[in-house]
């Protein structure tokens, strides 16, 4: 019985997570391209969590998780970072997102998941 309700406990803090706890970020709406010469997503999901790339694609078929922070990229393309890997699930979540109508503009950098610029 007591097993039972700390399990029932344990689900329901787990639920109540906010998004700046759970550590998974998410850019919603950026163009994406995901390595040098791959075809552009214009509306795309990124999923980062734990440093690495947990999902990319298509805003059209990418889910958000539940309780994610969520960054809008709408206006923004999202590359990776000069000499870094692609952006692909399971590689270390390393980008640039820059204006894309202001190449002067806005620009960010993420390092293994995290903001760094």
């Amino acid at each position: 019985m007591k097993k039972a309700l700390l399990v029932l406990i344990a689900t329901a803090l787990i639920a109540c997570i906010s998004s700046d706890e759970s550590g998974v970020k998410v850019i919603v709406g950026a163009k994406l391209i995901a390595s040098p010469g791959a075809k552009p997503i214009d509306y795309s999901v990124v999923v980062v969590e734990n440093g690495k790339f947990t999902d990319v694609g298509p805003q059209s078929s990418t889910p958000v998780p539940k309780g994610a922070e969520i960054l809008r990229g709408l206006g923004m393309t999202i590359q990776p970072v000069p000499g870094g890997p692609p952006i692909e699930r399971g590689k270390s979540a390393d980008l640039t997102m820059k204006s894309s109508t202001d190449p002067n503009g806005l620009e960010r950098v993420m390092r293994a998941g995290e903001w760094v610029k």
